[in-house]
């Protein structure tokens, strides 16, 4: 045993002496005249200290060498030569080595760390000016080893982040320009750019800042507008590191960072990168976290662009030309991720719903356009999006008046410019079944916005009858009559329930272990077994709240970014109506949908419902005898053979 542990030792010091002649040898080589001698010493030191020896390696040289002066005479040396970018590349990697960070659980560790902490900062009092010269120098090789090396001091911990930020020129002439990429005339290949490297140093400070030194350094506006300028032609790695660092340090509450300090790495450039990167699709990861903090940033009033005003002390006034504009540029009827930043933005808030109605980007006018449909789905989405969550909290008046602000931009949404009575009826009567529900969906929306609005008011609002009746009124108006779908279309779409009502009657007084399926169209019904213990059938007709659950066929997902009616058409039927309904977002148990006919006619009569409660009551009688009359003739039977009508959910119509 002890002959075994003599020879452990003896091999440890072999390998101890082999490290101190290696080490002298490379360091001899580094102050050497030859630049090739100082090259090759640099490059090979380097790939020591990354190597399974390079943390020993590194104990070595601090306990031999504590004030590691030999890298100090080198860089002396090799000042205004281009050997001096080897000897900075060397020491940036001595700085970031994991055997010199500190340990508190070794004590050789914390001395080693404590000596290369020191050296750091000597390197950053005496030599900075030696930097500056290097970043002045126009030569990309010697302005990335100065970068590199200031980050790795950066790096070493909040203490040196500070000094560096206090100290360091962020006004020099040349420090916006390293941000840049650099191309060849003839090529569009780029060349070698500082770039990374520049990225590198501005998100150092980030990674390793308080909220005291991160507050100080993101008024360094032309640094941190470099990079995100650029970020749109930077690789999916470098993408990622950025905006990671960005949502884990600055968007969360623990930094500190005011909404005006936020909204300012947010400039109109800088969101248009972001969402270019979110339509990425070779880029998955890039892309999700390019819309992740576009989604932050943009609904999260503490981050200076959306606005919030009963914000207290300080109401946040946001900036909205900023979002509108962004809002423009999205692609949300081909981009998912567009898609869905849109209708986080409006939710709720109809000044930004309406905004984008009077600008809508999309021509509605020709409902043949292949577009039509993706357009038609989309505004029918941000009318909901707008209704989901929305107070109605209107402060300024009891009750509010029609001209109020809030008032006027929930009648945009309720009835929205480009959709006007005739783009409406002509997308109700429109031969394309999708067209229909698509258009369907909007009107609906559009009435149920319209129905909480006077609902609220009148709850919340009117201490009187004649204010409920002035209100009531607003039905009437023309401004929202005239944009809403005459009554006569929707009653038209009745004419062929009562044929359809049959036809349902007969296909479910088939036998009980058989199910209604969709598979080729609409049209197209097949038999398929069915649980023989399943609970009875009961389909529903409902009124406003009422709510369908469509079964998706397995391994097919749900329809997302059509923009073409010709693409629904090789699609599959149930997964296209969930789409344009919502339904992929229910929960499992709520109903199935059997037939796309039945799921039509019981949305338009809940549209119906609307429109008879309040709503040219006069003119509608004969609707409500026609609807009446149809829902006796919808008779079906339970599996058990009982009869069950067709009901509404709350009440009879």
């Amino acid at each position: 045993m002890e002959n075994g542990g003599d020879s452990e030792f003896e091999g440890e010091e072999l390998l101890k002496l082999s490290h101190e002649a290696k080490l002298k040898e490379l360091l001899r080589n580094l102050n050497s005249a030859e630049i090739k001698l100082c090259l090759n010493a640099s490059k090979e030191f380097i790939k020591l200290l990354r190597g399974h020896a390079g943390g020993e390696l590194l104990r070595i040289y601090v306990q031999t060498s504590s004030k590691l002066s030999e890298l100090l005479q080198a860089w002396n040396f090799q000042l205004g030569k281009p050997g001096l970018s080897y000897v900075l590349k060397l020491v940036s990697t001595i700085l970031t080595h994991p055997e010199g960070l500190h340990n508190s659980n070794d004590a050789e560790g914390v001395a080693n760390s404590r000596a290369l902490e020191k050296f750091a900062r000597s390197i950053f009092e005496e030599n900075l000016g030696d930097l500056y010269k290097e970043l002045n120098s126009k030569e990309a090789k010697r302005q990335n080893a100065a970068l590199l090396l200031l980050a790795s001091i950066v790096r070493r911990g909040s203490g040196l982040a500070s000094d560096v930020a206090k100290s360091f020129d962020f006004k020099l002439p040349i420090f916006p320009k390293l941000a840049e990429y650099k191309q060849k005339k003839i090529s569009t290949k780029r060349k070698h750019s500082t770039r990374r490297a520049f990225v590198g140093f501005a998100m150092s400070f980030l990674e390793v800042g308080k909220p005291g030194l991160l507050r100080w350094v993101l008024q360094q506006k032309e640094m941190y507008s470099g990079v995100l300028r650029g970020i749109g032609s930077d690789d999916d790695e470098t993408v990622v590191f950025v905006l990671s660092t960005l949502c884990d340090r600055i968007l969360v509450p623990e930094s500190l960072v005011p909404p005006s300090l936020r909204s300012v790495l947010f400039g109109s450039v800088t969101l248009e990168q972001l969402v270019n990167i979110s339509s990425r699709e070779d880029g998955r990861v890039a892309a999700e976290l390019a819309h992740r903090i576009l989604a932050i940033a943009c609904t999260d009033p503490s981050n200076g662009l959306m606005p919030d005003l009963n914000q207290h002390p300080s109401p946040l006034k946001g900036n909205l030309k900023r979002l509108l504009d962004l809002m423009k540029k999205l692609k949300a009827t081909e981009v998912d991720y567009h898609r869905d930043l849109l209708l986080a933005i409006v939710k709720g808030r109809p000044l930004f719903g309406s905004a984008y109605m009077d600008e809508f980007p999309y021509n509605v006018e020709d409902n043949a356009s292949p577009n039509w449909f993706a357009a038609v789905s989309l505004a029918a989405n941000l009318v909901s999006s707008v209704g989901s969550g929305l107070t109605f909290d209107f402060k300024l008046e009891d009750p509010p008046s029609f001209t109020n602000p809030d008032v006027q931009s929930l009648i945009k949404c309720i009835c929205p410019r480009p959709f006007t009575r005739v783009v409406v009826n002509k997308g109700l009567l429109h031969t394309n079944s999708f067209a229909k529900h698509g258009t369907l969906r909007l009107v609906l929306e559009e009435l149920k916005l319209l129905d909480s609005l006077i609902t609220a008011v009148e709850s919340n609002f009117c201490s009187s009858g004649q204010m409920r009746r002035k209100w009531a009124s607003l039905k009437h108006q023309n401004e929202v009559r005239i944009l809403l779908p005459d009554t006569q279309v929707l009653l038209s779409l009745l004419s062929s329930l009562n044929a359809h009502s049959k036809s349902l009657e007969l296909s479910l007084k088939r036998a009980a272990d058989t199910k209604i399926s969709l598979e080729q169209g609409v049209h197209d019904v097949k038999r398929l077994k069915t649980d023989a213990h399943k609970d009875d059938l009961d389909i529903l007709v409902s009124g406003v709240s009422y709510l369908l659950e469509i079964t998706l066929p397995k391994n097919t997902g749900v329809a997302q970014g059509i923009h073409d009616v010709d693409d629904l058409n090789d699609g599959d039927d149930n997964a296209v109506i969930a789409d344009i309904w919502g339904l992929h977002q229910c929960s499992e148990n709520c109903m199935t949908v059997k037939d796309e006919e039945t799921h039509f006619y019981s949305r338009l009569l809940d549209a119906l419902k609307i429109y008879h409660v309040g709503f040219i009551r006069k003119s509608f009688c004969q609707a409500e005898l026609v609807t009446q009359e149809h829902l006796q003739n919808l008779v079906v039977s339970t599996p058990r053979g009982e009869p069950l009508p067709f009901r509404t959910k709350e009440q009879p119509l």
